[in-house]
């Protein structure tokens, strides 16, 4: 291969790298994690959470598409669905179209706390001692704003056990993994189980 071979070669892969979105991800990804991994119990902390944040915001996403789509679903499928939130919100004790307004409502704050729950968990994975003020202020912006927009009925009747439990779990396991970072940050040797003392 002569030179200018090489050199015509090597354009063609250095524009077609440049054209790939993967090198502009990956500097991305940097930029927000960092270069570096933390340790396996930040990474394990990090995905169950970053788990159960995909799975509520799907829960949020879709809630929000049906409330504001529902003439459209009602063409489409002939399913009345503004009568069937209608009935709900009667049934909880709200009238007329106010309950749908309220959980349209609550359904933007929830994105907003659920954005504010994502951006705990990249400080998580930072290792900063500062995510769980994010992690229980969006915890707390997301349960409260649930409990005084659509009553505290509606989360116990209204969402599953499957999604309690989940929320809780993410809630207390940020929490455990508050206490070992900082137990880690005071200089103490910390594990899973707890401190691990040194004997002379």
């Amino acid at each position: 291969m002569t030179d200018s071979d090489k050199k015509h070669s090597f354009r063609e892969e250095f524009e077609a790298h440049l054209e790939s979105p993967i090198p502009l991800l990956s500097r991305l990804r940097n930029v927000i994690f960092g270069k570096e991994s933390p340790d396996t119990y930040t990474q394990i902390s990090f995905y169950l959470g970053l788990l159960i944040w995909a799975i509520f915001l799907v829960w949020i996403i879709l809630g929000y598409v049906v409330l504001t789509s529902t003439e459209w679903i009602e063409q489409e499928k002939g399913l009345n669905v503004h009568t069937l939130i209608e009935q709900r919100g009667q049934a909880l004790g709200f009238t007329g179209t106010k309950f749908q307004d309220s959980l349209i409502t609550f359904y933007n704050v929830a994105l907003v706390s659920w954005a504010g729950l994502f951006i705990g968990l990249v400080l998580q994975w930072r290792k900063h001692p500062w995510f769980i003020y994010f992690i229980w202020g969006g915890g707390a912006l997301y349960l409260l704003t649930m409990w005084f927009l659509l009553g505290f009925s509606y989360w116990y009747h209204d969402t599953t056990t499957f999604d309690k439990i989940t929320f809780f779990l993410f809630i207390g396991h940020s929490s455990l993994h508050y206490y070992f970072l900082n137990k880690e940050l005071n200089g103490e040797k910390t594990n899973f189980f707890g401190i691990d003392e040194e004997f002379d």
